[in-house]
């Protein structure tokens, strides 16, 4: 379990066996292309053109599943659901999720050929439909707004366009804020007719007044904020409400008839997901184009290849293009090279769910997957502590993958999961945790005395309690240790002595302490001496470690100084590892006072207290597990990231991308797939 050795590729092709180059290693996945070199009379090639026309496909095609997303939110809403035919168009199903299927790259390819001009004519059909659902919301929101604003003229029986000056008389219609309506009726004339009514915040009027008080009274209108009706339909308010509303219903018919029309093309779902990925492929290869350098007539492209799929890799290369050269080497020093690490099924899972989150190694570095994979384990089944919980864990995880049966590695999340059940399972059953049941429940049947013969430790009796956590602390230290140990064996090519000095010498002051600690039972008394002699020689070899590379003895002095200073930052990280015991003991205690609550219950309410009791159970243990599967994932992981790769790992490196291994909707099956899963 190792970063892969990489080999470095460089080959040199006649620039129409370019697109065929591609197509190849884009089917491969074994290989990452790079920044090409300068080269004699070559140059890099502007793909702009090319690009802007498959993002424009990408874009194109990610409206479609943002358009038949928002269709299925609005088929639920206009949907009868009294109608037969209404109720099934609104349960149709829409997948836009990542498929579970494995596919070729030429079947891909085959997929797309077939489909893509009908495809897309329906891109354009959609599109047309986005655009007139655009239009009629528009024109709905619109129309509300008018109906809102006719509706304050509602109690006036007189058409808008009868609101006009005649020859002797002037006419005023439109709205008075409350508060001014009654300065107005005192300021008209007392000659003037007029009619009011109460609309919204205000009033709606209609004002007739002489000719030769119409300026008079368009003053006072102005001095109280008046403001002028704006229609001139030949209808009254009533007639125009009603036009409206028969607008804004056939609009919304016409709204719903497109929606309903456009669930119909849900059936192409998946035809766009591989379309969406074809295209995002062939960014990919322009993306990897870009990078290659070129002649009139040739093109050099450079690319980094595990050694153990070199020979595949170039096999492939020679077929598809007999004509190119085609080189390999070493990577030399002083280059980036990606770092690609090959493990197992169940170790991966850890380092893809995990390792990935912080970082990946790199290139020569050490792979810390198996390490953290083996802490991982045991941290997460000692807190959540409960081996009831990690038998539903683990059934619900291995059930799910099983009917499922994830392609590649996608199901690795809930494998990494199943895998912690099941150190809950050993860990619960060590501390008799069986969903909180109480030992003297689970001593009154066969069974429970059965899974009482696994018990080693309870974490709820005073002084065993202490026993746990200076279990968690001791895991602790044997984790730091693993860190200290793993970063001087990084240390041994370039630096020995530091990695001896710096590094070793903390793991065997650790197994000095642990020895000195185990000597104070009575059954190890005699190690007890062993251990005290073996940690000071650890401290001994701090104190020289201090001293290495240094000539001024007053800096070999503070650095002696520095490094037993250290001794309280490690052991302070230690004591970080006491939410162990914290998180596995509440679990436990959680659980218990759920079953207690469940007893409580039932002797309150007899007959139907057993009702209620299973209803606390259920929801309180199923709350139980999940907050503190939550808390055991959180915290397992920052004892990772804070306490054990502080010690040897940065997280620094380049992972490993290659050409075709990433697509957003289908998986794509690989060389190097195939390679690790034939390990």
């Amino acid at each position: 379990m190792a970063v892969a050795k990489m080999k470095k590729l460089t080959l040199v092709a006649h620039e129409t066996d370019k697109r065929k180059i591609m197509k190849a290693l884009t089917g491969l996945g074994t290989v990452e292309v790079s920044e090409s070199g300068d080269y004699q009379n070559a140059e890099k090639k502007d793909n702009a053109v090319s690009r802007a026309e498959t993002e424009k496909k990408l874009a194109r095609l990610n409206f479609v599943f943002s358009f038949l997303k928002e269709i299925r939110n609005q088929v639920k809403k206009v949907a009868d659901k009294s109608n037969a035919e209404q109720k099934k168009l609104a349960e149709e199903p829409l997948d836009l999720k990542r498929e579970n299927r494995l596919l070729d790259y030429d079947e891909l390819i085959a997929e797309v050929t077939e489909n893509e001009f009908d495809l897309f004519e329906i891109v354009g059909r959609l599109e047309e439909a986005n655009s007139r659902l655009t239009d009629i919301r528009t024109e709905i929101t619109r129309l509300n707004n008018l109906y809102a604003q006719v509706s304050e003229y509602s109690s006036f029986d007189i058409r808008f366009s009868q609101i006009k000056d005649t020859k002797y008389t002037a006419m005023f219609a439109g709205m008075i804020a409350a508060q001014n309506i009654e300065a107005v009726r005192k300021g008209l004339p007392a000659s003037a007719g007029y009619e009011t009514a109460p609309a919204g915040n205000g009033y709606a009027a209609v004002i007739i007044v002489h000719k030769e008080d119409k300026e008079a009274v368009a003053k006072l209108l102005a001095a109280n904020d008046f403001s002028r009706c704006p229609f001139d339909f030949d209808e009254t308010p009533a007639e125009t409400l009603d036009h409206i509303s028969e607008r804004i219903g056939e609009l919304s018919a016409a709204r719903e008839e497109l929606i309903v029309q456009s669930v119909g093309y849900f059936r192409y779902a998946s035809d766009f997901k591989s379309l969406y990925d074809y295209y995002y492929l062939e960014l990919a290869k322009l993306d990897a184009l870009a990078k290659t350098t070129n002649t009139r007539h040739a093109f050099v492209m450079e690319a980094w290849v595990p050694a153990d799929a070199e020979e595949v890799t170039v096999g492939k290369l020679k077929e598809t293009a007999p004509g190119a050269l085609i080189v390999t080497a070493d990577p030399k020093e002083g280059e980036t090279v990606p770092s690609y690490t090959r493990n197992s099924k169940i170790v991966g899972a850890f380092g893809e769910n995990i390792t990935a989150l912080f970082g990946h190694p790199k290139y020569g570095g050490l792979d810390p997957n198996p390490f953290v994979a083996l802490f991982y384990f045991i941290f997460f089944g000692f807190m959540l502590s409960d081996a009831g919980y990690g038998v539903l864990m683990t059934a619900a995880c291995f059930i799910y993958l099983a009917v499922k049966k994830p392609v590649k590695r996608s199901g690795s999340f809930l494998l990494m999961f199943g895998l912690c059940g099941i150190s809950t399972i050993l860990w619960g059953a060590f501390f008799g945790g069986w969903f909180g049941i109480e030992p003297q429940y689970l001593e009154a049947n066969s069974l429970g005395r059965f899974l009482l013969n696994f018990k080693v430790l309870d974490p709820l009796n005073g002084s065993q309690a202490l026993v746990m956590f200076g279990l968690a602390l001791g895991l602790g230290a044997v984790q730091i240790a693993a860190g200290f140990f793993l970063n001087g064996i990084g240390k041994l090519k370039t630096n020995p002595l530091d990695g001896i000095f710096n590094d070793f010498s903390w793991v065997i002051l650790f197994l000095g302490m642990g020895i000195y600690l185990a000597g104070r039972l009575p059954a190890f008394a005699a190690a007890s001496k062993i251990g005290l002699y073996i940690a000071l020689a650890g401290v001994g070899m701090l104190v020289l470690g201090g001293m290495l590379g240094k000539k001024n003895p007053i800096k070999m002095l503070m650095g002696s100084f520095k490094n037993i200073y250290g001794i309280v930052g490690v052991f302070s990280d230690i004591l970080s590892y006491a939410r162990l015991f914290g998180l596995g003991l509440t679990t436990g205690v959680i659980a218990m006072v759920l079953n207690k609550i469940a007893l409580i219950v039932i002797g309150m309410l007899p007959g139907i207290g057993y009702v209620f009791a299973v209803i606390v159970l259920a929801v309180g243990h199923a709350f139980n597990i999940f907050i503190n599967l939550l808390g055991a994932y959180v915290h397992n992981s920052r004892l990772q990231y804070v306490e054990f790769f502080s010690k040897f790992y940065t997280g620094e490196g380049h992972a490993f991308n290659p050409l075709g291994g990433r697509t957003k909707y289908v998986f794509l099956s690989d060389k190097l797939e195939t390679k690790s899963a034939s390990r």
